[in-house]
Protein backbone atom coordinates (compact mmCIF):
# COMPACT_ATOMS: atom_id res chain seq x y z
CA UNK A 1 0.00 0.00 0.00
CA UNK A 2 3.15 2.55 0.81
CA UNK A 3 4.28 1.82 -2.47
CA UNK A 4 0.92 2.46 -4.39
CA UNK A 5 0.73 5.89 -2.44
CA UNK A 6 4.55 6.65 -3.16
CA UNK A 7 3.67 5.62 -7.00
CA UNK A 8 0.62 7.92 -7.04
CA UNK A 9 2.33 10.75 -5.18
CA UNK A 10 4.60 10.93 -7.93
CA UNK A 11 2.67 10.68 -10.80
CA UNK A 12 1.02 14.07 -9.05
CA UNK A 13 3.72 15.48 -8.68
CA UNK A 14 4.97 14.96 -12.75
CA UNK A 15 1.30 16.16 -13.76
CA UNK A 16 1.68 19.30 -11.65
CA UNK A 17 4.99 19.89 -13.32
CA UNK A 18 3.45 19.59 -17.04
CA UNK A 19 0.51 21.11 -16.23
CA UNK A 20 2.61 24.44 -14.85
CA UNK A 21 4.56 24.37 -17.93
CA UNK A 22 1.80 24.36 -20.01
CA UNK A 23 0.22 27.49 -18.29
CA UNK A 24 3.68 28.75 -18.39
CA UNK A 25 3.92 28.56 -22.21
CA UNK A 26 -0.09 29.40 -22.90
CA UNK A 27 0.67 32.55 -20.49
CA UNK A 28 3.38 33.46 -22.78
CA UNK A 29 6.45 32.63 -20.92
CA UNK A 30 7.59 30.46 -23.25
CA UNK A 31 7.38 29.18 -26.84
CA UNK A 32 7.68 25.62 -27.55
CA UNK A 33 10.77 26.77 -29.71
CA UNK A 34 12.12 28.27 -25.87
CA UNK A 35 11.04 25.59 -23.94
CA UNK A 36 12.97 21.76 -23.39
CA UNK A 37 13.46 18.92 -21.11
CA UNK A 38 16.85 19.42 -20.00
CA UNK A 39 18.28 15.68 -19.08
CA UNK A 40 21.69 14.90 -19.25
CA UNK A 41 24.63 13.18 -17.17
CA UNK A 42 26.13 13.98 -14.81
CA UNK A 43 27.54 17.41 -15.16
CA UNK A 44 26.00 17.26 -18.88
CA UNK A 45 25.99 21.08 -20.14
CA UNK A 46 24.60 22.00 -23.33
CA UNK A 47 25.04 25.37 -24.60
CA UNK A 48 23.10 26.92 -27.56
CA UNK A 49 22.96 30.11 -29.58
CA UNK A 50 18.99 31.04 -29.89
CA UNK A 51 17.36 34.21 -29.87
CA UNK A 52 20.05 35.81 -30.47
CA UNK A 53 21.74 35.12 -27.42
CA UNK A 54 23.73 32.22 -25.22
CA UNK A 55 21.20 29.26 -23.55
CA UNK A 56 23.27 26.46 -21.29
CA UNK A 57 20.74 24.36 -20.14
CA UNK A 58 21.02 20.66 -18.05
CA UNK A 59 20.91 18.82 -14.89
CA UNK A 60 23.94 18.23 -12.47
CA UNK A 61 24.13 16.13 -8.85
CA UNK A 62 23.63 18.33 -6.04
CA UNK A 63 24.37 16.07 -3.25
CA UNK A 64 21.87 13.51 -3.44
CA UNK A 65 19.35 15.56 -5.33
CA UNK A 66 19.28 16.56 -8.90
CA UNK A 67 20.04 20.35 -10.02
CA UNK A 68 17.90 21.76 -12.96
CA UNK A 69 19.06 25.03 -14.37
CA UNK A 70 19.00 27.12 -17.16
CA UNK A 71 21.84 29.76 -17.85
CA UNK A 72 20.68 32.42 -20.63
CA UNK A 73 23.01 35.59 -21.63
CA UNK A 74 21.64 38.03 -24.33
CA UNK A 75 23.70 40.75 -25.60
CA UNK A 76 21.20 43.65 -26.04
CA UNK A 77 18.45 42.92 -24.31
CA UNK A 78 16.79 42.87 -20.92
CA UNK A 79 16.22 38.78 -20.74
CA UNK A 80 15.24 35.69 -18.57
CA UNK A 81 15.99 32.39 -17.47
CA UNK A 82 13.63 29.70 -15.98
CA UNK A 83 13.98 26.09 -14.42
CA UNK A 84 11.21 24.29 -13.67
CA UNK A 85 11.05 20.93 -11.75
CA UNK A 86 8.65 18.64 -9.55
CA UNK A 87 5.68 21.48 -9.29
CA UNK A 88 8.45 24.12 -8.66
CA UNK A 89 9.57 27.10 -10.68
CA UNK A 90 12.48 29.32 -10.35
CA UNK A 91 13.15 32.29 -13.17
CA UNK A 92 15.75 34.87 -12.68
CA UNK A 93 15.83 38.11 -15.06
CA UNK A 94 19.17 40.22 -16.00
CA UNK A 95 20.42 43.26 -18.37
CA UNK A 96 22.12 43.28 -21.35
CA UNK A 97 25.75 41.58 -21.34
CA UNK A 98 24.54 39.36 -17.62
CA UNK A 99 23.65 35.70 -17.08
CA UNK A 100 20.77 35.56 -15.93
CA UNK A 101 20.90 32.04 -13.74
CA UNK A 102 18.48 29.68 -12.61
CA UNK A 103 18.22 26.50 -10.99
CA UNK A 104 16.09 24.00 -8.81
CA UNK A 105 16.62 21.01 -6.91
CA UNK A 106 14.58 18.47 -6.28
CA UNK A 107 14.82 14.21 -6.60
CA UNK A 108 16.51 12.46 -9.79
CA UNK A 109 13.16 10.80 -10.47
CA UNK A 110 11.44 14.01 -11.78
CA UNK A 111 12.23 15.68 -14.91
CA UNK A 112 13.88 18.55 -15.32
CA UNK A 113 12.06 21.63 -17.78
CA UNK A 114 14.12 24.53 -19.14
CA UNK A 115 13.16 27.99 -20.45
CA UNK A 116 14.44 31.45 -21.66
CA UNK A 117 12.86 34.22 -22.87
CA UNK A 118 15.04 37.17 -24.31
CA UNK A 119 13.16 39.45 -24.63
CA UNK A 120 11.89 39.56 -21.20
Amino acid sequence: MTTRIHSLKVRASRAAAVASMAVMMIAGGATAAQAAPAEGDFGYQACSNVGGGTWCQGTQPDGLLKECYSNYKHNSNYHSATAAMAGGTETRYASAGYWARANITAGWAYTCYTYYNPNA
